[in-house]
């Protein structure tokens, strides 16, 4: 049986980091799903780059759990007595949260595929989330969503494995082992993404660059330095918390700015293209690093706005799990009663994120919850919150 563990406290700003990410990742598949996919509304423009900056929201998640996930990696760390029981624990604590759920959506996209509801076939590279590993995943795309949540996993599979290496190889303190991971997770899959032939144009670097899994890994592992930074280097992180916020602000702007240049005016317009993820991937991810310090001191005065974000929160996986499914059988709904679209999308939309989030709802209390909670017969609850300004410690308790 495992031990008791401190009630876990939320933290507002990060739960309105969650909120705005998934927020954004609805609203753009909003337009390309109901509008674009039937010919309201034209992916060219200015609609095609601000459509093209909702990617920006996907660099917020891998970054917040590059966070999470690095945070719950140093507790665990330090409070377990060896290598194996701490990456036992993290496995499993992660796999009951994230798998179950997968496979659960896995099979109904499989479904849907098979009534042809939904485009392309279900390929067992999906059950291992391979699907998207080394190369761009293979067209029609099938549950297309998957790219980042196989991501994630991988993450998670990697995270201990690497710290494990380095401890074998360096016999260092803690933090500079972590260190050598983040920058690891940072430095490979830029260093690849600078080896390969430029894309020529957006959709080609979001199939070959963005949606490749050892393309992308150093979205994570910024997160994991802004957990490294949050425990081991607490001058910079409790100094000019409002500036940096700031500055990630404008960085992040910058990353806009750049991505309205690349869509409109030059897709190559950085070194002919070869240097283009720089604004689009590391800039953000960076901007949100920056932007942490600042977030996770931010404070809600009304009772009601809490729990708001601490809700979405908690249903935000199950959104992103399904608000693809809903909007293809909605789709498909319109179509089989030969309704325009046009004349319905008014009411069609606001139902789509009323079901959607109603469904991931009874999905998190009544399935991702329940068989998450299991978790707590086999492991050691750790924290994933941002480490407290009085219990953190300077480098030199690094090695404890």
């Amino acid at each position: 049986m495992s031990q008791a563990a401190p009630r876990y406290q939320r933290n507002f700003g990060l739960d309105v980091l969650r909120s705005l990410a998934i927020s954004a990742v609805l609203m753009n598949h909003a337009y390309l799903g109901f509008f674009v996919a039937n010919g309201l509304s034209k992916w060219e423009g200015w609609r095609a780059a601000l459509s093209a900056c909702a990617v920006f929201s996907i660099e917020w998640l891998f970054v917040l759990s590059g966070f999470l996930i690095g945070s719950m990696m140093i507790r665990s760390f330090e409070t377990r007595a060896g290598w194996w029981a701490s990456a036992r624990d993290f496995w499993l604590r992660r796999w009951f949260r994230t798998i179950p759920n997968y496979y659960l959506f896995l099979a109904i996209n499989a479904a849907l595929a098979w009534w042809g509801i939904e485009e392309g076939r279900f390929s067992w590279s999906f059950a291992a989330f391979s699907q998207n590993l080394l190369r761009a995943q293979e067209k029609p795309l099938f549950f297309a969503e998957a790219w980042s949540l196989a991501l994630d996993e991988w993450f998670y599979a990697l995270m201990p494995l690497l710290l494990g290496l380095m401890a074998l190889l360096w016999r260092a303190p803690r933090h500079y082992l972590f260190w050598a991971v983040a920058l690891t997770l940072i430095a490979v899959p830029s260093v690849l993404r600078s080896l390969g032939a430029p894309p020529q144009h957006f959709f080609q670097w979001d199939d070959d660059i963005r949606r490749v899994t050892v393309m992308h890994l150093d979205a994570t592992g910024w997160g994991v330095a802004a957990a490294i930074l949050n425990r081991w280097h607490t001058g910079w992180w409790g100094r000019w918390q409002g500036a940096k916020a700031l500055l990630g602000a404008l960085l992040m702007a910058g990353a806009v700015a750049a991505m309205f240049y690349f869509m409109r005016v030059d897709w190559r317009g950085v070194a002919g293209g070869r240097f283009n993820d720089l604004p689009l991937i590391s800039a953000p991810s960076l901007a949100v690093v920056l932007m942490l310090p600042w977030l996770t001191n931010v404070q809600a005065g009304a009772q009601a706005v809490r729990w708001l974000a601490a809700r979405i929160g908690d249903y935000s996986y199950s959104v992103y799990l399904c608000h693809f499914p809903m909007l293809m059988l909605m789709v498909h709904a319109v179509k089989a009663r030969g309704w325009d679209m046009g004349a319905v999308v008014g009411w069609v939309v606001p139902l789509w994120v009323v079901l959607v989030v109603s469904l991931s709802a009874l999905v998190f209390h009544l399935f991702e919850k329940p068989v998450s909670d299991l978790r707590e017969r086999f492991t050691r609850r750790v924290q994933a919150g941002p480490f407290s300004a009085k219990a953190q410690d300077g480098p030199s308790s690094a090695g404890r």
